[in-house]
């Protein structure tokens, strides 16, 4: 293959240089009318004039070496040999050894051995290098363009193509024949003409029908090849207007060849008369009305109104039967679907049109409630059967209280709950205040149509509190108790009312009164009865009363004397002696100090005499006083205490003797005296001798005095000093008390 290209190439170049050698020599005619351009991009052969007109256009064949640029033709061959080798009619050179020619042929001046394969591929590249045109193609340059004519090749669009790209005509399968176009009268082909078929054409037209002319109509070229594409007639069928129309049909094949044919068509009534306004379905609500005629009519294609003539038959739900119904409406009274059928006959043709409605009747309303109370009253805690004599139907009848559902909405809760059967047939009402029940039922056939009705329970409490915590109790005499704590009052529901709670105290001297604080100290010996009361906030006739026994113990509790630890433990005879200085009884938190008596006694259990709270002793010794209080609340519970005072008596001081140590001041009897009682203690004079102040001076006894043990019972006074001597009330220590 490679071989037979280089020797292709190389004759090629020698054509070249003969032909520019032979043109050269002034052998080539001038150049005629024409030139010709080949682009080789589309394979079209365009004519121009010499004015630049373009003129015809040829289809061709070229080849990738077929070369570019602008050459003027040297020569010409009636028949020439090509390559294979191959043979071409009416050959004109173009350059070298590039010609035009026609598609080759197996034998030299051999009509009828042309290669068929080669000529179906006219209009593609598919050469050698040369341009191969149709016989009636080639022979046209032979003929019309003289050499010198000029040639452009170029490598363009089908822009370059001003008169577009003809069509080739196909030559069927077969190895090799005839050209098509060769005008020699011997060509078979020649008688050959195309052909169009009208008879697959309907010749009655629908009236008012879409209508397209070519629909059914088919042509062939003269070689037997389908143009059906190239078409063309000239008529029209107006399918609004009853009659007859005739349409010519015309063909023209790539040959030039002409075909007529001619088709009679004929508009007429064909078509059922049409009814509207029937919709093929419709759904309906149990019981309603339907309007059968409402918007329906019927007319012919024509326009010819029918609707007088329309029937209306239907068939009920539950039955097989048509029937005919002459009425304007229908009372839809069962459920389930209706057919209603529409009947009209076009009398131009006798054809019936029926149209059926099939109308579904559905109760798709919300069901219907009875028996629901709007409000109820109860009793807390109580329990109610909630569906009972509630029913629910459909408004067409159909029983639905089997399907209510029950929600309730306790007080304080935000949403409803829905309740179970049992809970429904025995609710319990747990709560006070207000209970929202809702019952709901929803249409089966419409799960959106949904009935409800509301029954708001108000619950009331109106029974009698519990109280509780009342439980007898044993105090001691003065004991404080808070009379509420422990105690508490509730409602049966729960609700706290112990605040509300009302105490009377009843004492054991059957004293009633009603007591509002809350510590109440037990002042009595005996039993007490509380009692407690508290009524319903909701009923007041409710009151709930209980009480209980406070056994309050006799009081045994003895009181506390208390004697200072600075009370004057001597005392001057002569001089005022307070008895009750220094000394405090309490009971508890009570002061029992005035209650306090004293009683004062000498040496021999004598009574001392007391003027107003004060007593004066009038001999030395030692002297006991007896400090009694009672219990006020029991007399027979007493303490008793002892103090004892050490009485001296005081001679008459010298100028320059000491002056005797005086007791402390709230010692002193004149510290509290007033009035007359009152005794202003002497100041001692400027040259006095005052002791010291821790200093006490004692006067030494004779050996046969007897000192006294003031811790003894019988105590011995001491003896009386000399006139002239000088005592000093010794400093004792005060004895401690017990408090």
């Amino acid at each position: 293959m490679k071989r037979n290209r280089i020797l292709i190439s190389v004759l090629c170049c020698f054509l070249f240089a003969v032909s520019l050698f032979t043109f050269n020599k002034g052998e080539v005619q001038a150049a005629g009318n024409y030139t010709l351009q080949v682009n080789k991009a589309t394979n079209v052969v365009t004519v121009f004039r010499s004015d630049g007109t373009p003129e015809r256009a040829f289809v061709c064949s070229v080849g990738s070496a077929t070369p570019i640029g602008t050459f003027y033709t040297p020569n010409k061959y009636r028949w020439h040999e090509l390559d294979g080798p191959s043979y071409g009619q009416y050959c004109t050179r173009i350059v070298a050894g590039y010609l035009f020619h026609s598609v080759w042929y197996y034998r030299n001046g051999d009509l009828a051995s042309q290669s068929y394969v080669q000529y179906n591929k006219l209009g593609t590249t598919a050469s050698h290098g040369c341009v191969r045109l149709t016989v009636a193609d080639a022979k046209w340059i032979y003929d019309n363009c003289p050499l010198g004519t000029k040639v452009t090749i170029i490598y363009g669009s089908s822009a370059n193509d001003p008169l577009g790209k003809p069509a080739a005509i196909k030559v069927p399968n077969v190895r090799e024949g005839w050209d098509p176009t060769d005008p020699n009268p011997a060509n078979p082909y020649s008688a050959a003409m195309p052909s169009i078929d009208v008879s697959g054409a309907s010749q009655t037209v629908s009236y008012g029908s879409d209508f397209n002319p070519l629909n059914g109509i088919t042509a062939k070229d003269s070689l037997g090849n389908d143009i059906s594409g190239k078409l063309a007639y000239a008529g029209s069928v107006d399918t609004k207007k009853l009659g007859d129309y005739k349409i010519t049909y015309r063909v023209t094949d790539a040959l030039g060849r002409t075909a007529y044919a001619d088709k009679v068509y004929t508009v007429a009534d064909t078509e059922k008369a049409k009814i509207t306004g029937v919709k093929k379905s419709l759904t309906k609500e149990y019981n309603t009305t339907l309007k059968l005629k409402k918007n329906v009519k019927a007319k012919t294609v024509t326009g010819k109104s029918l609707t007088k003539k329309i029937t209306i038959k239907i068939i009920s739900p539950g039955s097989k039967k048509e029937k005919t119904y002459k009425k304007s409406t229908l009372k839809l009274k069962k459920l389930g679907t209706y057919k209603i059928n529409y009947y009209v006959t076009n009398p131009a043709n006798g054809l019936v049109t029926k149209v059926t409605c099939k109308v579904k009747v559905r109760d798709t309303k919300k069901p219907k409630f009875s028996g629901v109370v709007s409000r109820k009253t109860v009793e807390y805690n109580s329990t109610l059967n909630l569906k009972s004599g509630v029913k629910a139907k459909l408004v067409s009848g159909k029983n639905m209280t089997s399907k209510i559902t029950v929600k309730a909405q306790a007080p304080g809760e935000t949403k409803l709950k829905k309740l179970s059967s049992s809970k429904i047939k025995s609710y319990k009402f747990t709560k006070i205040g207000t209970y929202k029940v809702e019952f709901s039922v929803a249409n089966p056939n419409n799960k959106k149509a949904i009935a409800t009705a509301v029954m708001n329970v108000t619950v009331k409490d109106t029974k009698a509190p519990v109280v509780k915590g009342a439980v007898d109790q044993t105090v001691a005499f003065g004991a404080k108790l808070n009379l509420r704590t422990g105690i508490t009052a509730k409602l049966i529901s729960g609700t706290d009312v112990t605040a509300n709670i009302k105490v009377t105290v009843t004492t054991p001297s059957n004293v009633s009164s009603e007591f509002t604080g809350t510590d109440y100290t037990f002042t009595q010996a005996g039993v007490y009865t509380i009692g407690y009361s508290v009524a319903n906030p909701a009923n007041e006739q409710a009151v709930a009363q209980v009480s209980r026994k406070i056994t309050v113990n006799p009081d045994t509790r003895k009181p506390v004397i208390a004697i200072d630890s600075k009370k004057a433990a001597a005392a001057v005879a002569g001089t005022p002696y307070d008895v009750y200085a220094g000394v405090t009884a309490s009971l508890d938190q009570t002061n029992l100090t005035n209650a306090v008596t004293a009683k004062v006694t000498d040496a021999n259990n004598q009574e001392i005499a007391q003027t107003n709270r004060m007593v004066t002793f009038t001999e030395a010794g030692v002297y006991t006083i007896t400090y009694t209080v009672q219990n006020p609340n029991n007399p027979a519970v007493a303490e008793t205490k002892t103090f004892t005072v050490t009485v001296t008596v005081q001679n008459a001081t010298p100028d320059n003797a000491p002056s005797a140590q005086s007791a402390p001041e709230f010692m002193n009897p004149q510290t509290e005296a007033s009035g007359e009682d009152e005794v202003q203690p002497k100041e001692p004079e400027a040259d006095e001798v005052q002791p010291e102040e821790d200093e006490v001076l004692h006067e030494e006894p004779e050996a046969d005095e007897v000192q006294s043990d003031e811790s003894e019972t019988d105590k011995v006074l001491p003896k009386e000093p000399e006139a002239d001597a000088v005592h000093v009330q010794p400093e004792t220590e005060e004895p401690e008390v017990q408090l």
